[in-house]
C-alpha cells in the first residue's frame, strides 16, 4: 500500500507580512520590488522555500 502525501496550498498577499514568515506560503501579486525584498529575505532557504521560488520568478 502506498503511503499517502496530503499537501495543502497556502496563498497570502506578497506585501503581508506572512510572505516574509512563512516559507511554505505561496505569494501573490508581487511586484519587482516586492520579489527583490522578499528573494533577500528568504536568501538562505532550502530549495523547498515557495517564496524563494516564487520571488525569483518575478525577478528581471
Amino acid at each position: 500500500m502506498s503511503e499517502f502525501t496530503f499537501r495543502t496550498n497556502l496563498f497570502v498577499h506578497a506585501d503581508g507580512p506572512l510572505a516574509e514568515y512563512v516559507c511554505a506560503a505561496e505569494p501573490l501579486g508581487m511586484s519587482t520590488h516586492r520579489a527583490a525584498q522578499l528573494h533577500e529575505l528568504h536568501a538562505g532557504h532550502s530549495d523547498t522555500c515557495r517564496v524563494l521560488q516564487i520571488a525569483a520568478l518575478h525577478l528581471p
